[in-house]
């Protein structure tokens, strides 16, 4: 890959990162997310050629969220791993970087519009939905062990319906007009 293809992939995730934030979110501005996300050691994990295993990837994450926090105050957990989902999705998913095995370990960015696709994919699964359900706004995911749980429920509904744990974005109804989503969607997905 070219370093010009790279360096186009990595300034759009961070872009899509901070895109993603919603009017619940304590920070928006390109002043304030750009040098938290700079700050991130992504480079760790986006190695050109060498793999990582979903284990060492969930080490990493837990490690790089708390250290994003730590740097400000003002970003809670939910919205810090947030950040580094949408951006990795973009980065890894979309954009191809990184070795072996990341695509698979990657987090799906958690807010509302996935909620609301696993609350109806997963109608008869009350076990795994009670996981993925076990908060319902990004502000509510305080800790990691919240996130972890999540988290937890996602990789049970992968196995469920045999898929890799960022495919399940397939459920994601964020860019559903409202008459296709059910009445269980949330008003504030923050």
């Amino acid at each position: 890959m070219s370093e010009v293809r790279r360096k186009i992939i990595l300034d759009y995730a961070k872009w899509t990162a901070m895109s993603a934030l919603r009017s619940g979110a304590p920070i928006k501005s390109r002043e304030d997310v750009y040098p938290l996300l700079d700050a991130v050691a992504f480079d760790q994990v986006l190695r050109l050629g060498l793999p990582i295993t979903a284990v060492e990837f969930d080490a990493w994450h837990e490690s790089e969220t708390l250290s994003l926090c730590g740097r400000d105050r003002r970003v809670p957990i939910g919205w810090a791993v947030k950040l580094l989902n949408v951006y990795l999705k973009t980065a890894t998913f979309v954009g191809d970087l990184g070795g072996k095995g990341l695509r698979e370990a990657i987090h799906p960015p958690i807010d509302g519009g996935l909620w609301d696709g696993l609350g109806m994919a997963l109608k008869c699964r009350p076990d795994i939905l009670a996981e993925v359900r076990v908060v319902r706004r990004i502000k509510d995911i305080t800790s990691y062990e919240i996130y972890r749980r999540i988290i937890a429920g996602c990789r049970a509904t992968a196995v469920e319906y045999g898929c890799s744990l960022i495919e399940i974005e397939q459920f994601w109804l964020g860019s559903a007009t409202p008459s296709a989503v059910s009445g269980d969607a949330m008003d504030d997905p923050a």
